[in-house]
Order: C-alpha cells, then sequence, then structure tokens
C-alpha cells in the first residue's frame, strides 16, 4: 500500500511560512516596533498542525469532527494569509511612492509614522490569529491526529485476471483494436511492446485488460501470460515474484519463499529466453523510470513479440514506461451505459415493466456519463427495489453523499495522490459547474492571481508553473478535452463532485437567482449570469468580508447588465479580492472606490463598452492581468499605468484605444502585450518596446508611420524578443510612401523565432531585406496585405515550415517571377510545407510564372489555392498541384481555370473567370463534393460527380438541362442553389435527386417556366426551401404533399406574386416549422389551411391586406411593415404564444381583435405606427396569460392605462422603449407580478424613475429588477 501525497493545506502552510519570513514582513514589525515575538510563536503553531495535516488529510472522510478542524484551520490559514498580504502591499505602496527616497530604511519610516493610520490594530489581528491556531493546535491531540509523513489508504482487494465477459459493454471496438496489436509482429525491432490503457478512475481498463488476457486469440499466440495487480505501491520484488509464479505455476513452489531480488531476476531470466510473453500490469501509479527500468531487465530476453499490457490513470506513467500505443479509454455511449445499468438494476426483468423507474432510470444513466463503475454501483444501490421515491433520492443525490464502499473510495484515490500544490489548484475548480467548457490559459492566469504558482525557489515562470500543474491535471484524468469546442477542456460530472467536496464551503458557485449558499468562509465565488442582474442577487455577499474571487461565468454571446449599485457598494467593500471578473457585462464607467481592491491581481473586463478606468486603479500595485479585449468603446489607458510593476498581462485586443501611456516600457514584468500604439512623442515611440525583453505570443505593433527613421525602429530591438511568436507590423492606411521606409522596415526584424507575421498597409516600394530568409525556420504563417506600393515579392518559397500564405492589395505588383520561388543563390525546392495560398485584391497583377522544380512542381503539398478579384492577370493557373483539395478563382475575367490536372479535388469555387477547362468532364472528379460554378452554358454536361453533396450554379443560361436529368443519379447531393440562372422556356420535366435536403432559387429570371414543374415533383427529404428575387404572378398549387419533410420555407422579395394559397395533402400534416415570407410587395393575400406551424413572419408585404390562416398551434406571429393589413387575422389562432406587430399601421389594438380571448398568448410586442395610440393598453385588451409586454416607438403615447396592466395577473417582464411623450407611470402601479421592467430613451420617465428619489419610484420599488438606459438600479 502506497502513501499519499500531502495534504490540501500543505501548500497554505507552506506559504505563510514563507510570507512570515520575507523582508517586508520583518521590517514592517521592526518598522512599526511590534512584538516580534508574535511571528515566532505563530512559526511554531503553524509547524505543529502542518505536522499531523497528512494523517488528517485520510481520516476526514470518517471523522467528522476532523474534518471541521481541518475546515477551521484553512479558515484561519486564509485570514493570516490575507493579513500578511497586506503587510506586503502596504510596503509596496510606501515604496512606490517614495521612490525619490534611495533609503530603503526611510520607506520604513513612512510606514512607521503616526500619519500612517494601516499599522494600527496590526498586532491584535496577529494575536488573534494565533489564538484561533493554538486553539487548534491544541485539540490534535483529542483527534488523535499524529505527526507521520504519510497515512496509509484502506486496503483494497488486487484485481485478478477473472472476468465475466457478460457484464462488460461497450468495449469491442477497443477490444479488436488492441488485439490486433497484441497478435502483430514487432516491426520496430523492440524486444517489448508496451500498450497503454488509460482513463480515470471507474473507466472500466481493468475489465478491458481481462478481456484482452482471456481472449481466445491471445491465449494460443503467446507461450505464456502473466496477471499482475501492482496497485500504489511499485513493490519490484513483489511483481516479479507474481510474474514467476504465474509462469512457472507449481515448479516455483519451491522457491516461493527466497526473499533475494537477484535469485529471483536470474529466475525470471533463464525461464523467459526465447519465449512470447505477455504481461499485464494493472492500475500502476509508478513514475520512477528507474523503478521501470529495474523490472524489464530480466524480461528483455523474451521473444521480440512479447508485449506488455499496462492500465493507469495517469498518462506519464505510459510515457515512463515507453508505450508504443497509448489508447486513451472514452466513457461508454448511453446505449451501453443503459445495458450494463438495467443488467445490475433490473437483472432478467423487463425495465418496460415499471415505466415510471424506467424514466427515472434513465435520467440516472445520464448523470454517471458513461462511467461504468458509477453506472453499476447505482444500479446495485437500487437492485430489487421497487420504491419510486427510493429511486428519485438516488437522482437527486450528489454521487458523495450516497453509500458506496467502492465508487468513492475509487475516485477519491486519485485525488490522495495529488502534491499539495496541485490538490489546492483542483479544488479552486470547483468554481465551474458541470458541464463548463474552460480555457487552459484563463484557468491558468486565475491561478496566478491567486497565488498559487509562487515558488520563491523556483527558476521557472510561474506560467510555467501553470503549464505544468495544468498538463499534470490532465494527464491525471482530472480534466478532458472537450468534444464540441476546440482549445477547451471540461470536467467529468462525478471529478466536479470531488472538486466540489474537498473544497467545501470555501469555494461556492450559484445559479441564476440563487444566492442563499453564500458562506462568510466563502473564498471563491462563481455564478451563472442572467440578462439583468440586479443589486439583490448579490445583497449577501456584503457579508462575506474575504471573498477573494468574484468570477462570472459567462454564457456565449451573452451580453448582460450588472446593477450599478453591485459596482458602487459591494465589490470596492471585497477588500481580499484577488480575481474580478466583469466579462461581457454592459458597464461603462468603474467608480473610484476600486481603489480600494489593493490585492486585486486579475481584472477582466473584456467585452464590454466601457470607456474609462478610473486612475485608482494604478494604485493596484498587486494587478497583474488587466484584461480589455473587444472594449471597443475604451480609448485611453490611465496615465499612471507604468505604475503597475506587477502587471504580466495588458490584453487590449480589438479595443478602441488610440495611445499608450507615457513610459510603457518601464513595466519590466510584462509577458503579453496584445497591441502596442506607436506615437510621436517621447515616452510612446517605439522605443518603450527595448525594455520589454520578456513579451511573448502576439504582438501587433500599429501606427507605424509614427517611426521617425531607421535608428528609431531599431530602438524597438524586435530582433531580439524570442518569445514573440506572432508579430503584425501595421501603417495607417493609405499613409505616404515614407522617406527612409525600407529603412524603417529593414530594422523592424523579429527574431527568428517568429511562427506568424503579418505586414499590413506598408507604403514603401519594397519589402524588407529579411522577409523570405530561410533562417525563419519556424515561420508558418505569412500575411502581406494592402501594401500597395510594392512592386515585387520576396523569394517567400525559401520559408522551409511556411504552411499558410496570403497576399491581398499589393497593387503594385505586375509579374511574380521565379524569383518569388527561391532567390538566385538557394538550389532548395521551394514552398516544401505550404497547404494554403490566397491571392486577392491585385489589381495590376498580370502574369504569373511557373515553376518547374520536377515531381510535384513549386507547391507539392498545396491543399487549398484561392485566387480572387486579380482582373488582369492572365494565362492559367499552376500546374502539377498533386495534394490540391480545394480550388477557387472568383473576379479573374482574363484568367483560364484548368482543371485538368487537380483530379482529387474535393471543393471548387469558379465564377467571374474568363473560361474553365475541364479537361476530361466534371464526372471525372470521383472526390468533388462541393462545386460552385458561373457557367453560362452547361448543355454539355452529361452528368455530374457521383460524391457531390453540394452544388451551386451561377449565371447559367442553359439550367433546363440541369433540372431536367444531368443531376437525376445524383444520390448523394444534399444542397442545391441556382442564383442568377435563366430560364428560356418551360421545363418538360423536373428530375432532381430524391436526397436533397435544401433548395435555394434566387434572383433567377423566368421563374414562371420553373415553378410549375417544380411544384409537381415528389421531395422526399426536402427539409429547406427558399425563393428569392424574380417574377412570378402566382403560386396557387402550392401543395406539401410533395413536401413531407420541409421544416423552412421562405418566400422573399418575388415581384408581381399577388396572391399565395398553400394546400395539404388529405390525412397528411407537414413538417414546417417556419413560415417566412418578406418583401413581396404586390402580395395581397395569403391563404393557408389547418397544421401545425412554429413560426410566421410577414415582413415588408406593404399591400397585403388578407391573411387567412386556420393554425392549430402556432407559437409565434411576427406582422412587420404591412400597413394595410387588417385584423383580426381570419381563423383561429387559439394557441398563438407570441404576437409581434411592428409599423402596422392600420393594426392599432383594439378589444374587437379578440386578444384578451387567446388563453395561450404570453409575449406581446407593438412597435411604431399606431400614431392615434394615446394610451395603452385598454382594460380587457390583453389576456391575463401574459407574461411579457414590449411597447416601443409609440410617437404619440402619453399613458400607460393602470386599470388595463392592472388585470394582467401574469406579467412579469415590461418593456417600455423610445416612447418620447410618456410622461408618467400609471397611479395604480404596475402589476406585483412583475419582475423585470426595463425603459429605455423614455426621457420623461427617466427621471420620475431615480433610484429613491424620483416620482414614480414608490410605484416601482417592489420590482426586483429594473433597467433604465442600460443602468441596472
Amino acid at each position: 500500500m502506497a502513501l499519499v501525497g500531502e495534504a490540501l493545506l500543505t501548500a497554505s502552510i507552506q506559504v505563510l511560512l514563507e510570507k512570515m519570513a520575507s523582508p517586508e514582513v520583518l521590517s514592517f514589525f521592526g518598522g512599526q516596533k511590534l512584538n516580534a515575538a508574535l511571528l515566532n510563536k505563530l512559526k511554531i503553531t503553524l509547524l505543529t498542525v502542518h505536522a499531523v495535516l497528512n494523517d488528517a488529510e485520510v481520516k476526514q472522510s470518517e471523522n467528522p469532527a476532523i474534518k471541521e478542524w481541518l475546515h477551521e484551520l484553512k479558515d484561519a490559514a486564509y485570514d493570516a494569509e490575507d493579513l500578511l498580504e497586506e503587510i506586503a502591499t502596504e510596503a509596496l505602496r510606501c515604496t512606490k511612492e517614495s521612490d525619490s527616497q534611495t533609503s530603503g530604511t526611510l520607506v520604513w519610516n513612512a510606514i512607521s509614522t503616526s500619519l500612517n493610520p494601516f499599522g494600527d490594530g496590526v498586532e491584535s489581528r496577529v494575536e488573534e490569529i494565533f489564538d484561533r491556531l493554538e486553539f487548534l493546535a491544541q485539540k490534535k491531540d483529542a483527534l488523535g491526529l499524529k505527526e507521520v509523513v504519510g497515512k496509509k489508504l484502506a486496503k483494497r482487494w488486487p484485481s485478478t485476471s477473472v472476468v465475466d465477459e457478460s457484464g462488460i459493454y461497450g468495449r469491442e471496438g477497443s477490444k479488436e483494436e488492441i488485439i490486433d496489436m497484441l497478435l502483430s509482429d514487432n516491426a520496430s525491432g523492440h524486444v517489448k511492446t508496451v500498450i497503454a490503457i488509460v482513463g480515470m478512475g471507474g473507466i472500466g481498463k481493468t475489465a478491458l485488460a481481462q478481456l484482452l488476457y482471456n481472449d481466445e486469440r491471445v491465449k494460443s499466440y503467446f507461450d505464456m501470460k502473466a496477471w499482475v495487480c501492482v496497485s500504489e505501491e511499485f513493490d519490484l520484488f513483489k511483481i516479479t515474484k507474481t510474474i514467476l509464479e504465474a509462469i512457472n505455476g507449481a515448479a516455483f513452489s519451491c522457491t516461493r519463499d527466497v526473499n533475494d531480488l537477484n535469485l529471483l531476476q536470474v529466475e525470471l531470466r533463464e525461464s523467459l529466453i526465447g519465449r512470447k510473453i505477455l504481461i499485464v500490469l494493472d492500475d500502476v501509479w509508478n513514475e520512477s523510470y528507474n523503478n521501470w527500468d529495474m523490472l524489464q531487465t530480466p524480461l528483455k530476453v523474451g521473444a521480440s513479440d512479447s508485449k506488455f499490457i499496462v492500465t493507469t490513470r495517469n498518462a506519464n506513467v505510459a510515457l515512463t514506461m515507453r508505450a508504443h500505443h497509448t489508447h486513451h479509454l472514452e466513457q461508454l455511449c448511453f446505449e451501453d451505459s443503459w445495458r450494463l445499468f438495467t443488467k445490475h438494476a433490473f437483472e432478467n426483468e423487463d425495465p418496460g415493466a415499471h415505466p415510471k423507474l424506467e424514466a427515472i432510470a434513465k435520467e440516472i444513466v445520464q448523470k454517471c456519463q458513461g462511467l461504468p463503475l458509477s453506472i453499476k454501483t447505482l444500479g446495485g444501490l437500487l437492485h430489487y427495489k421497487m420504491d419510486e421515491k427510493e429511486w428519485d433520492n438516488i437522482l437527486r443525490s450528489e454521487m458523495w453523499d450516497l453509500p458506496s464502499d467502492e465508487l468513492l473510495p475509487t475516485l477519491r484515490l486519485s485525488y490522495y495522490h495529488l502534491p499539495s500544490n496541485l490538490k489546492r489548484c483542483f479544488a479552486y475548480c470547483a468554481i465551474f459547474p458541470k458541464g463548463y467548457q474552460f480555457r487552459k490559459r484563463g484557468l491558468i492566469l486565475s491561478w496566478m492571481a491567486e497565488g498559487f504558482l509562487q515558488q520563491p525557489k523556483s527558476k521557472k515562470r510561474m506560467e510555467e508553473i501553470g503549464d505544468w500543474y495544468f498538463h499534470e491535471l490532465l494527464t491525471r484524468s482530472f480534466f478532458h478535452k472537450s468534444s464540441s469546442r476546440d482549445s477547451c477542456f471540461e470536467m467529468h460530472d462525478l471529478i466536479n463532485d470531488m472538486a466540489q467536496h474537498v473544497s467545501g464551503d470555501f469555494c461556492t458557485r450559484c445559479s441564476e437567482d440563487k444566492m442563499n449558499d453564500v458562506y462568510k468562509k466563502t473564498r471563491h465565488f462563481s455564478y451563472l449570469v442572467s440578462e439583468y442582474d440586479s443589486f439583490e442577487k448579490f445583497e449577501t455577499l456584503v457579508e462575506v468580508k474575504c471573498l477573494r474571487t468574484f468570477f462570472k461565468l459567462q454564457p456565449l454571446f451573452m451580453q448582460s447588465c450588472l446593477s450599478n449599485r453591485v459596482l458602487n457598494d459591494v465589490i470596492p467593500n471585497i477588500r481580499c479580492l484577488r480575481v474580478l471578473s466583469l466579462c461581457g457585462y454592459w458597464i461603462v464607467d468603474l467608480p473610484d472606490s476600486m481603489g480600494n481592491l489593493k490585492c486585486l491581481r486579475l481584472l477582466n473586463l473584456s467585452h464590454t463598452p466601457i470607456k474609462r478606468l478610473p486612475e485608482s486603479v494604478c494604485s493596484l500595485y498587486n494587478l497583474q492581468i488587466i484584461l480589455l479585449s473587444n472594449c471597443r468603446c475604451l480609448c485611453e489607458l490611465p496615465r499612471g499605468l507604468t505604475k503597475l510593476i506587477n502587471l504580466r498581462y495588458l490584453r487590449i485586443r480589438d479595443s478602441g484605444i488610440k495611445e499608450m501611456p507615457d513610459h510603457i516600457g518601464q513595466l519590466r514584468n510584462l509577458q503579453e502585450l496584445s497591441r502596442f500604439i506607436v506615437g510621436q512623442t517621447s515616452g510612446r515611440r517605439i522605443g518603450e518596446l527595448r525594455g520589454l525583453s520578456e513579451i511573448r505570443g502576439r504582438l501587433h505593433i500599429s501606427e507605424l508611420q509614427n517611426v521617425v527613421c531607421g535608428m528609431d525602429a531599431l530602438e524597438a530591438n524586435l530582433k531580439d524578443k524570442k518569445y514573440v511568436d506572432d508579430l503584425v507590423l501595421e501603417w495607417k492606411s493609405n499613409s505616404d510612401v515614407l522617406q527612409n521606409g525600407i529603412d524603417i522596415v529593414n530594422n523592424l526584424q523579429p527574431h527568428e523565432n517568429v511562427q506568424r507575421l503579418t505586414v499590413d498597409s506598408y507604403g514603401g516600394t519594397r519589402f524588407p531585406d529579411w522577409l523570405g530568409d530561410h533562417l525563419f525556420l519556424n515561420m508558418v504563417f505569412l500575411n502581406l496585405k494592402n501594401c500597395q506600393h510594392c512592386s515585387s515579392l520576396p523569394s517567400l518559397g525559401q520559408l522551409s515550415s511556411l504552411k499558410h500564405l496570403y497576399i491581398s492589395g499589393v497593387h503594385g505588383i505586375e509579374r511574380v517571377g521565379t524569383d518569388f520561388y527561391v532567390n538566385n543563390s538557394s538550389s532548395v525546392k521551394p514552398f516544401t510545407s505550404l497547404e494554403t495560398l490566397v491571392i486577392e485584391k491585385m489589381r495590376q497583377w498580370k502574369e504569373w510564372v511557373s515553376f518547374g522544380g520536377g515531381e510535384g512542381g513549386a507547391f507539392p503539398h498545396l491543399q487549398v489555392l484561392c485566387i480572387r478579384h486579380c482582373p488582369n492577370l492572365t494565362g492559367e493557373v499552376p500546374c502539377q498541384l498533386p495534394s490540391l483539395t480545394k480550388l477557387e478563382i472568383c473576379g479573374c475575367q482574363q484568367l483560364v481555370a484548368s482543371v485538368a490536372r487537380v483530379s482529387a479535388i474535393r471543393e471548387l469555387k469558379i465564377l467571374n473567370c474568363g473560361q474553365v477547362l475541364f479537361g476530361s468532364p466534371p464526372y471525372d472528379f470521383t472526390h468533388l463534393q462541393t462545386l460552385e460554378i458561373e457557367i453560362s452554358d452547361i448543355s454539355q454536361w452529361k452528368e455530374l460527380p457521383q460524391g457531390l453533396r453540394g452544388l451551386t450554379i451561377l449565371k447559367c443560361f442553359s439550367v433546363e438541362s440541369l433540372l431536367e436529368g444531368i443531376m437525376q443519379n445524383n444520390t448523394c447531393l444534399q444542397h442545391l442553389t441556382l442564383k442568377r440562372c435563366c430560364l428560356s422556356r418551360s421545363l418538360c420535366r423536373c428530375c432532381l435527386p430524391t436526397a436533397l435536403k435544401s433548395i435555394s432559387i434566387s434572383r433567377c429570371r423566368r421563374l414562371h417556366f420553373l415553378l410549375p414543374e417544380f411544384l409537381k415533383c415528389h421531395h422526399p427529404f426536402l427539409e429547406r426551401l427558399c425563393i428569392e428575387g424574380g417574377y412570378c404572378r402566382s403560386i396557387s398549387a402550392f401543395s406539401f404533399g410533395i413536401f413531407p419533410k420541409l421544416t423552412r420555407l421562405e418566400i422573399n422579395g418575388i415581384e408581381g406574386l399577388e396572391s399565395l394559397s398553400i394546400s395539404i395533402s388529405e390525412g397528411s400534416l407537414p413538417a414546417l416549422d417556419i413560415l417566412k415570407i418578406h418583401n413581396c410587395h404586390d402580395l395581397v393575400s395569403i391563404e393557408f389551411p389547418t397544421f401545425e406551424l412554429t413560426h410566421y413572419e410577414s415582413i415588408h408585404c406593404r399591400k397585403l391586406k388578407s391573411l387567412m390562416c386556420s393554425l392549430g398551434s402556432f407559437e409565434k406571429l411576427i406582422l412587420r411593415d404591412c400597413p394595410l393589413l387588417l385584423f383580426p387575422v381570419r381563423g383561429s389562432v387559439s394557441s398563438i404564444n407570441s404576437l409581434r406587430i411592428d409599423e402596422c399601421d392600420k393594426l392599432t389594438p383594439q378589444v374587437e381583435w379578440g386578444l384578451q380571448g387567446l388563453a395561450s398568448l404570453a409575449q406581446f410586442s407593438i412597435r411604431c405606427g399606431c400614431q392615434d395610440l394615446v394610451s395603452f393598453p385598454k382594460e380587457g385588451l390583453l389576456p391575463s396569460t401574459l407574461t411579457s409586454l414590449v411597447i416601443e416607438s409609440l410617437p404619440n403615447l402619453k399613458s400607460l392605462d393602470g386599470k388595463g396592466l392592472q388585470l394582467l395577473t401574469s406579467l412579469q417582464k415590461l418593456h417600455i422603449d423610445d416612447c418620447q411623450n410618456l410622461q408618467s407611470l400609471p397611479k395604480e402601479g404596475l402589476p406585483i407580478s412583475i419582475s423585470f421592467l426595463k425603459i429605455s430613451n423614455c426621457p420623461l420617465l427617466k427621471n420620475r424613475c431615480q433610484f429613491w428619489k424620483g416620482e414614480d419610484w414608490q410605484r416601482i420599488a417592489h420590482i426586483p429588477r429594473i433597467v433604465v438606459d442600460d443602468q441596472v438600479l
């Protein structure tokens, strides 16, 4: 049995001890004449409790008193660390504000003066913390805690090779994949082949190994086999003995009592000479290469086809054992999970016999997320239990609260084996809710801000330490890569439960509106954002004085608002805050009181419309990270930003910042500066970059026209910035050609490590000498754009690693010759790695000289070639493109597009070109999947490539032949688009592929030749149909009988269309979900029968008078800019859920409409028009079921009808926007059911609704969320 890792609190205690011994703390105590003996007593007490932490860590799961003792200790340690942080921060402040003084003593004299109140009460706070820790230290003996290096975990039964194959599901593919490797000859020549099976605890690694071990093919292939359960302790003696016993059986019994490792290894070696053996090492934790090397030494004499199977939770073990293949075991799919669960929960019974239990069971299986051990455990707990409440309790319970003697210890074991610093980082991840996808870099920055990455004795950067920590948690299966989003990671729900379990009350995450679970001990707080976050949502945080993390969990693409009272009254008073994330909020300003957050290290304001940062931010000397990406309204940074000497990250990408603060080069610790704007004055010139030797990653230097001369550019010292791997050099667009332009750009040469380079709007006549130099071995991406005056390209073919090349707007180039490929002195083959080449907007480019170069030509690995908008380019595209899969040529009227030698192409797009030469019939392109082509005559084509999935035809004047049969046999074709085509006659027939899922007909002439035949054909799989532009008087025979699966129909901009009549076949209902009719200016009437429809729109149909429908289920109706349309709609709309009326002058709501009878109507919106509407809504106009009401842009609206509103007893949201003459809210007040009120652009209402002061405030004070002009009250 192995010793567990250090306790979670070990790292915190070590940090405390290091801070207590720091010069800042010692000098503070000396300067303030405080009792230094207190520090020694505190140190002794910390060491006393530190000695028993490992014992307490293991025992807490069985003894609640020990668990509570650890929580109290952790709380006291947090408070001690906060106090020491305050002392260090005060020291830093005095240092910065005493820059004019040269003596360090003078700085500390400044601290000790009577004018500095900081020292008041520090001694009493230290004494209070000491008393708490001393009390806890005294309790350790009563709790039975002992001073041990580590505590042995409870014994686990070793695994065996015996397997019940009937109980293993979903591993057939993995089994066959590994068996193929086991039975293959060892072509590599290695004496042994190691196959590692890696996955989190409980995923089924041992079960898979058992299947492999017992397979008959495996048994017959190997001469002998051995199964060893290694477990946590890598006992070389025991493992060797077990292998010997498995191999020699009874013959080994005479030497079973031998305790000499040498004798055992000698005997093992002699037993294996020339024999083909399979050894399974199950549950390996060892990461020591020496241990593994000693084990496998006597095994080298076996036959070359011998194999090892190793199962482990840690991918590092596979690396240590030099695995030739690592199989990462995935979670079970739902079907296999269900089969496993029913075996253990229902055994031989049919789950369908218990329908209520079956429904709950499927939710339980979903909760297990494909983890076999979890599924098996919960199935066993429910075995033969028929009480529905018991099943529901299991479903609603957290895994860590369930009675289980296998699942939780199995998972907990992985946690215990983490070093203490990794335990702290993992526990912090409890801020993420289940299923949350997080990015590696963001999490590492949060760890840094929390102080988890500080290792004073290490020479590594904190970022490197964070990378290692993250890698360790990933390889140990605590994290896994997201399957749905690139570069994101997730935690399995059980791992997430474990993080929440070990963090306890110190880490709290809350849902949208539930903040009741925030405890006074909470240090890390995260919450799900809602559209409008009010003060009440965060009111409980006022009592949480020691909070360190305020983390907003931001859904994608969601802009939300935060109450100003939270910004002014809550956040500035959380004095211990280290991480503050307000990303994505509608925040335009921060209060000066943000300067109170002296411990703040990370401030995230990305994706906000903030206009200014208060100057008080510059007094936050601990700030390491400021994130301002996509803050497009932010034009300048605070002038004192250079005071932030600990700043490491300043992200201002895609912000509105116009200039840098003075002397930014003084920020020597800066690791990331996403953008540098060159200024014209001293302190803002490009030379400020010289001092930033540590910047790395992406660096965007803009406004380079402000660089005065070559010497000025040389001051930036870009050539020595070896950590910058993505460089953008940008001049102001259309800036004049600089006299010293080439000298400047030559001196902007980056370091040879650069991987990505963009040169934008350079105004010189030739590119720099260094561009294209073969020494840039790491460059994989190059973008030359808008360099209008350059007349030639460098020898870019010499960039041996270049994969992606983009050239755009280099108008001075007329000819691309051989010097583009190689220079005169080079003999290397050009573009050996290039995969993507895009050249566009080259107005003067006329000639492209081909390059011979033998087999493969100049572009042997080119996969994507795009040439766009080069109107004067003549000749042909390069030949010999053996790897090309995508070819796009657009707007090159004089270029011949020859595709004779690119038969492997998959995507072809040729528009507005002089001529298209196929060289062979199009159907010969057997790999072609997408074709978009502008071709006037298609009649010569006999058929299309069989594998074609998407086809777009433009400007074809013989499209009849395409529709009458060419495509008929294309069984793979799913998407067809016809743009600006023309029919010269009526179709004889319409023969389209039956597999089509979407058809778009856009701006095609003479639609009346097409539609009659088209609407007779049966389209069994068509899901989307869009008809846009063109002329057609009527579509009177539109029957859904030929479109049984059509879900979306759009008719847009059809001229001459006066009536639209839609029918359905008797006995069948269409699948239509969305129907949109837009911009049909001649349309007068629409008629369609009874069927279910989710969404209907009539927009910009200015002559529409009649809408005849009878909708059985109708969720959303939008009527916009239909000024002649009269209400009510003829027919039944009783099931309508949402009604929106915009710019429909005749549709002034009347009681006679009968809206009050629409029992399902929940959302009503009225906007624009309705000139005679003065008061709204009339009593009895709207149904009491309404939950949302939007009143917008009603120019003559003066009052809200209080009686009409009071009848809306279900109303939750009321939005009033741009009602310039609305004078006040009704005297009766608003319905008490309203939970959200938004008022925008109503000048007369704004002052009346001021917080506490406005005349109408008391009428709305009961509403939880109130937003006035984007300010949350």
